[in-house]
C-alpha cells in the first residue's frame, strides 16, 4: 500500500471519528434537557444530561440512582452546582442533616442562580433564626425573580416586624436592592403596628428614599402621627434643603419646583386650565415667587398645598400676594384644614382683581385634637360654574407664626 493510500485512509478515519464526535455531541445536546437518557445513549458523559437525569431521579425519590448520576455529572463538570444540590437532597433524605447543609452551601457557591438551593437555604436560615442569612437568601431570590415579591412579602413583613431581625433587614435595604421600593410600599400597608415597623423605616437612606417612603409617610399621617411623619421626612431631605425648614417649608419658593418632594414640601400637581411655576418676579422678597396663570375656563383649582405639623395654639398665616386681572367669582383663598378629615380651621379673604404686592394675614386657632394640618390654595367654589377663572396670581413669603398678642386681645 502506497504512502498516499495510507495517508488517505488515516485522514478518512480521523474525519470519521471527528464526525462521529460532532454528531454524538450535537445529538446529546439536543436531548439533554428533554430526554436525558436518550442524550446519554449518544454521549455517556454529557454533564447536563447527567445532571438532568439526577434531578429527575431525585423527584421520583430514587435517591441511590440520583446520587450516582449526580456524582457522574460532577466528574464530567466539577463546576456545576446542580448535581451538588441533588447530593444534598439525597443526604437530607437519608437523615444526614450536616452533610446536606454543607452540600447545599457548596452548591450555592457554584450555582448562585439555582432557586431550589436558595429556597432550601432560606428555610434553613428561618428555622435557625438566622436573620442575616435569611435576608441574604431573600435578596438573592428577589434579584433573580422579582415577580416573587408578592409571594415573599408576608415573610419579609414578618422579619421587618421582628425586633431581633430588624438590624439585618435594615442593612439589606440600605444596600438598595432593586426590590426595595416595592417591598416598602407593601410593608407600609401591612397590618403590623406602626410602632413595630418604625425601627425599619427610620434608618433607611438612599437616593430614592424620600420617594420610596411616601407610603409610610401617608400611613403615619392617616394615623394622626403627624409629628412622627414630619420628623421622618426631615431626616430624609438633603442637608442643603434643611435651610428652608420652618413652620412652612420654603415659604419663599426658593427651592426649585422639581426638588420639592414629600407632603411637607410644596405640592403642585398639574391641572388642565392652569400653569403654575416658580418665577423670578419684580418685587419678590428673594429670587423667586409662586406664579399661577389661568386660561379663562372652568378650573377646579386646589393644586398648591403643603402638610403642616403645628402644635395647638393661636397662629397667624401671613403672605405676600400680587394679582393681574384675576377674574373669578369666588377668588382664590388660603385654607388651613385639619387632617385627615379636612375640617376648615381658617379661610383667608378672597384674592381677585388687580393689585400690586401687598401683605395679607389670617388668624387661626389649632385645637388640641388636630395634630396635623394642610395649607391649601383653592377656589372656594360652591358649584362648577364658580370655578371659571382667568388671570395671574403671584405669592411669596408664606409663613406661619404664633399669633401676636393684640390678636388675642381684640377677640
Amino acid at each position: 500500500m502506497s504512502r498516499r493510500t495510507v495517508w488517505l485512509v488515516a485522514v478518512s478515519i480521523l474525519l470519521a471519528v471527528l464526525g462521529w464526535r460532532v454528531l454524538s455531541l450535537a445529538m446529546a445536546e439536543h436531548y439533554a434537557r428533554s430526554q436525558p437518557e436518550r442524550a446519554l445513549a449518544w454521549r455517556a458523559d454529557h454533564p447536563e444530561a447527567l445532571s438532568r437525569l439526577a434531578q429527575g431521579q431525585a423527584e421520583q425519590g430514587d435517591w441511590a440512582s440520583a446520587a450516582d448520576s449526580a456524582r457522574r455529572a460532577l466528574r464530567a463538570n466539577p463546576l456545576d452546582g446542580q448535581p451538588l444540590r441533588v447530593l444534598a437532597q439525597a443526604a437530607e433524605a437519608e437523615g444526614r442533616a450536616d452533610d446536606a447543609l454543607a452540600l447545599y452551601r457548596q452548591a450555592v457557591r457554584l450555582a448562585p442562580r439555582d432557586l431550589p438551593t436558595r429556597f432550601w437555604l432560606l428555610q434553613h436560615a428561618l428555622n435557625d433564626r438566622d436573620a442575616t442569612d435569611a435576608m441574604a437568601q431573600l435578596d438573592a431570590i428577589l434579584r433573580l425573580k422579582p415577580d416573587l415579591l408578592p409571594a415573599l412579602q408576608p415573610q419579609l413583613d414578618l422579619l421587618a416586624a421582628n425586633p431581633l431581625a430588624q438590624t439585618a433587614v435594615v442593612e439589606t435595604l440600605n444596600r438598595q436592592p432593586p426590590w426595595r421600593a416595592g417591598f416598602l410600599a407593601g410593608l407600609a400597608k401591612s397590618g403590623y403596628p406602626s410602632e413595630a415597623l418604625a425601627p425599619v423605616f427610620g434608618p433607611l437612606r438612599g437616593e430614592n428614599a424620600l420617594r420610596e417612603l411616601q407610603p409610610w409617610l401617608a400611613r403615619l399621617r392617616a394615623e394622626n402621627r403627624h409629628a412622627q411623619a414630619y420628623l421622618t421626612w426631615v431626616g430624609l431631605i438633603p442637608e442643603a434643603q434643611r435651610d428652608y425648614l420652618g413652620n412652612v417649608f420654603d415659604g419663599g419658593f426658593e427651592l426649585e419646583q422639581e426638588l420639592q418632594a414629600g407632603p411637607f414640601a410644596w405640592n403642585t400637581p398639574p391641572l388642565a386650565g392652569a400653569q403654575a411655576y416658580w418665577s423670578a418676579t419684580r418685587g419678590s422678597v428673594g429670587q423667586n415667587s409662586y406664579m399661577v396663570q389661568f386660561e379663562g375656563r372652568r378650573t377646579p383649582f386646589a393644586h398648591l398645598w403643603q402638610a403642616l405639623a403645628l402644635p395647638p395654639g393661636r397662629w397667624q398665616l401671613a403672605w405676600r400676594a400680587r394679582a393681574d386681572r384675576l377674574d373669578t367669582p369666588r377668588g382664590l383663598v388660603w385654607r388651613v384644614l385639619c387632617e385627615p378629615r379636612g375640617r376648615v380651621l381658617a379661610e383667608s379673604a378672597p384674592m381677585q382683581g388687580r393689585f400690586d404686592w401687598r401683605e395679607e394675614t389670617v388668624d387661626l386657632e389649632i385645637p388640641a385634637d388636630c395634630p396635623g394640618q394642610r395649607l391649601l390654595l383653592t377656589i372656594p367654589a360652591r358649584i362648577p360654574a364658580e370655578t371659571v377663572i382667568n388671570g395671574t396670581l403671584w405669592l411669596d413669603a408664606v409663613r406661619m407664626s404664633p399669633a401676636p398678642e393684640k390678636s388675642v386681645t381684640e377677640e
